[in-house]
């Protein structure tokens, strides 16, 4: 047994030695890092994103001008109209019939004034007869003052039939207007977008009878923050848009409103957009409205880490982590401006792996380009 025991001894003893000749290698601790130079002329731009409406620049409800039955409808939906095309017709027949009758009252009010005119003729007349035969005391003075009163009675009557003449002229006016505006024209080239009465409906001013637009101009409608009023400038700033539409993406807004909602605090911008058969109003168009752009150095946004209350960088410097403050800008498309310090090519910042450093950390490298 004692022999036994000292045999395994003997083992354990060969062992401990043979391990004691060989070297332990050392497990690697040091954390990889990808590396690479600051990207210079990188586009920055200071925009927002939005979401907006397409609508006919020029749209408009078209009304009866007068009240009657609507007699006749000369288009209908999808029809494209000109400037002056007929659209529908108002209660003809009655406004024919007030025409004729307005005619007749005139030519019965001119028949009176050439009889009130005649009238006064033969009026004054006898009164200078009646002024001759007094001077030869062939009259009373009572007969000559009758012959003037006469004489103005005519002349009034005369004023009287003139008057009637004219409301006469003015009556007739207004029915011709009637009846003219009993044919509701179109105002613009347009396309006939919906139709809200049928014939035989009682329509009047104010009542819609179609709707129409402009087919050749729309307009992107959208609705920001009161915050950024300042920032619009109608004219200069622009809206970007996801997919080009009308074979455009750059719009420049044309319109800003002049108050701000006080309700909702937003105000409506506006940007021209050329109609082609990929726009069509009601449409929701998205894109970033772009107050300012420029260029300048950058890094990707993983590579900017808030250390210590303000952003810093890590380089790599004889193998070790080194952090420097930075002073940021914008973002884009995952990029973050570094205003300064100005960040060389020889500088090798930590592009990826910065969250796994401390500042003095040992690292290794491995070069990315950007």
């Amino acid at each position: 047994m004692k022999s036994r025991w000292m045999n395994w001894v003997g083992v354990l003893a060969l062992a401990a030695a043979g391990c004691s000749e060989q070297v332990v290698e050392r497990a690697e601790t040091r954390p990889l890092v990808r590396v690479g130079a600051a990207r210079q002329g990188v586009t920055f731009v200071d925009a927002l994103r939005v979401q907006g409406t397409v609508r006919a620049k020029d749209a408009a409800g078209v009304s009866a001008r007068i009240p009657g039955t609507l007699d006749a409808v000369f288009v209908d939906e999808g029809d494209r109209v000109k400037k002056g095309d007929a659209l529908f017709q108002v209660d003809r027949q009655n406004l024919e019939n007030a025409v004729r009758a307005a005619k007749d009252d005139l030519a019965m009010a001119k028949a009176k004034l050439a009889q009130a005119d005649v009238t006064v003729g033969k009026a004054k007349r006898d009164a200078e007869r009646m002024e001759r035969l007094f001077a030869g005391a062939a009259v009373t003075k009572d007969a000559l003052e009758k012959a003037q009163v006469g004489a103005k009675s005519a002349a009034a009557a005369l004023e009287a039939a003139q008057a009637t003449v004219t409301k006469a002229e003015t009556g007739l006016a207004v029915s011709e207007k009637n009846l003219s505006d009993s044919c509701v024209r179109a105002p613009y080239d347009a396309i006939v977008t919906r139709k809200h009465r049928n014939v035989g409906d009682y329509v009047g001013p104010g009542v819609c009878v179609f709707s129409v637009e402009n087919p050749s101009v729309y307009e992107v409608s959208f609705s920001l923050n009161a915050a950024h009023f300042a920032r619009v400038k109608p004219g200069e700033t622009t809206v970007r848009l996801d997919r080009p539409l009308a074979g455009k993406r750059d719009l420049v807004l044309t319109y800003r409103s002049p108050t701000v909602n006080a309700v909702t605090r937003t105000f409506e911008v506006r940007a021209q957009l050329p109609r082609t058969e990929d726009v069509a109003a009601g449409m929701l168009l998205d894109g970033e409205i772009v107050f300012a752009s420029h260029t300048g150095q950058g890094v990707p946004a993983s590579a900017v880490a808030d250390r210590g209350g303000s952003d810093a960088v890590f380089t790599v410097v004889d193998g070790k982590a080194v952090r420097i403050a930075v002073e940021t800008g914008l973002e884009t498309d995952g990029w973050r401006e570094i205003v300064r310090p100005a960040l060389g090519p020889e500088k090798k910042i930590i592009l990826e792996g910065m969250l796994l450093v401390n500042e003095g950390d040992e690292v290794r490298t491995q070069d990315v380009s950007l």
